[in-house]
């Protein structure tokens, strides 16, 4: 009688699917830069420090839920004189607003391509965006911990955040432009 019932159990465990895993950012293997045209002739790039995070990933091995903390007041554009000006009123704020956050609502598709649509907040104002991903790659590490690495990247216009400093050249070009891009390398490791 126990053998039916233990073939019973083994049966019906291969058979459940596996549960949501959550795994934390690892802020020392993530950054998300970003990059503007300047002067209408170049692109300039900057970081913005990932501080925390968590991942969710379904039975699947899409992500089921993500989300991210950044650190604005922490931006880096290997400019001192520049980075200064980001964090004043001009820009992001950052003594109002020292931080950036973004929360998925959905995400679709494949490990290999997916979509996410969520919240991101910055400059105290919260819109929604949407990030092409993809799996990197996976494996684990010499302590039996998984990490997961990822890439994904967004298209913004920094006025949605009320970003507006305008200030031209004089030929009438913006000396920033407003199209931002996003781009977020993440490694997270299984809690």
């Amino acid at each position: 009688m126990i053998r039916p019932v233990l073939a019973a159990a083994f049966v019906a465990a291969l058979a459940t699917p596996a549960l949501a895993a959550d795994y934390a950012i690892d802020a020392n293997h993530t950054q998300a830069t970003f990059t503007v045209t300047h002067l209408a002739i170049s692109r300039v790039s900057g970081k913005v420090p990932v501080t925390a995070g968590t991942v969710s990933v379904g039975s699947n091995n899409l992500p089921s839920a993500i989300s991210v903390t950044f650190s604005a007041k922490d931006i880096d554009t290997q400019s001192a004189d520049r980075d200064k000006d980001l964090r004043s009123a001009d820009w992001f704020e950052t003594d109002k607003y020292p931080t950036m956050t973004f929360v998925s609502k959905s995400i679709t598709g494949t490990p290999q391509s997916f979509t996410v649509v969520g919240d991101l907040t910055m400059h105290g104002v919260t819109k929604p965006v949407t990030l092409t991903a993809k799996e990197i790659g996976k494996m684990t590490d010499a302590r039996n911990r998984t990490h997961i690495g990822y890439t994904a990247t967004a298209n913004l216009d920094r006025r949605d955040w009320g970003l507006n400093w305008g200030r031209t050249t004089p030929g009438g070009s913006l000396v920033a432009g407003n199209d931002v891009t996003l781009d977020i390398n993440v490694e997270v490791v299984s809690k």
